[in-house]
């Protein structure tokens, strides 16, 4: 509570809050998750015959697999 306050009051009084820094992903990574993510989209709709007839738990799985993989290829 006592450093809420504190950062408040440097807030109040126009000094900067250094949050801490968020990994960052480069543009050629970020390329990359995407390809991954229409192949395997793709590649879903060949077997299941369109992209209605996916189930949506693989649908899910796919969301988390990108997520993964885009956290994975953070610096």
């Amino acid at each position: 509570m006592k450093l809420l306050l504190e950062n408040w009051r440097k807030l109040l009084e126009g000094d900067v809050i250094q949050f801490p820094q968020q990994p960052k992903i480069s543009e050629e990574n970020i390329q990359f998750v995407i390809m991954v993510d229409s192949s395997l989209q793709r590649r879903l709709e060949a077997i299941y015959g369109g992209l209605e007839e996916i189930p949506i738990e693989k649908i899910y799985k796919i969301d988390e697999l990108m997520d993964a993989l885009e956290n994975l290829l953070k610096k």
